[in-house]
């Protein structure tokens, strides 16, 4: 029995992540840049400072912090508007931990900001146990410190948490910090090459649910 689960949030628990890649693609183009889909897309689970390098490698010029303010402001002010849905299964999911006496956490790369608008938004943010954001740790995925730190925070051993995750960087920081690793894809698909940091991969939290309940 898993003493925690610790859960991701963008594409894992709130359908924020094909929305996001719209918004920041809108947050771009007021600031006269053409940001590529792939471009965003290879920010996914990463914090800030690595994901403006990678934006600095295209657009040598461009202010990023301004284009993640501007983007966090529209996404925040979509989320208190409840315009950030759950995923489905979200509440399945959580109705089976309560169920099971399982402690729970989110560990996202977002800002607390966006993670408290998100989940407060939604209704669920009272449900969860622990939460870390990408600015309570130096390094961002895939290196495992923002889910060691949930882990601790939860009082919980690594070896006996279950990770709930939908993307490369976040199964590998999973797989880093030794922890069971679920892989739920959104956005980018599931590859082979992602087999040795996932333990399982499924479709979605009802069957993530449905694997706590029966093993």
């Amino acid at each position: 029995m898993y003493q925690a689960v610790i859960f991701d949030m963008d594409g894992v628990l709130t359908d924020s992540e094909s929305l996001g890649v719209r918004v920041i693609r809108q947050a771009g183009s007021e600031m006269g840049y053409d940001i590529p889909e792939e471009l965003v897309l290879s920010t996914l689970g990463r914090t800030f400072d690595d994901s403006r390098q990678l934006y600095l490698r295209v657009f040598p010029d461009m202010d990023v912090r301004a284009l993640f303010d501007r983007f966090g402001e529209m996404m925040i002010s979509l989320a208190r508007e409840g315009r950030v849905p759950l995923k489905p299964g979200v509440h399945e999911i959580l109705d089976t931990l309560d169920a099971l006496d399982i402690r729970r956490a989110v560990a996202s790369s977002s800002g607390p900001n966006a993670i408290n608008a998100y989940l407060t938004g939604a209704g669920i943010l009272d449900r969860f146990d622990a939460v870390v954001s990408g600015r309570d740790c130096r390094r961002s995925k895939p290196a495992p410190d923002i889910f060691l730190l949930a882990a601790e925070r939860l009082q919980a051993d690594p070896s006996r948490c279950l990770v709930i995750e939908d993307s490369p960087s976040g199964v590998r920081a999973g797989r880093a910090a030794g922890m069971t690793v679920c892989m739920v894809p959104d956005l980018i698909p599931f590859e082979e090459s992602l087999a040795p940091c996932c333990d399982f991969v499924l479709p979605g939290l009802s069957a993530a649910a449905e694997r706590l309940r029966h093993g």
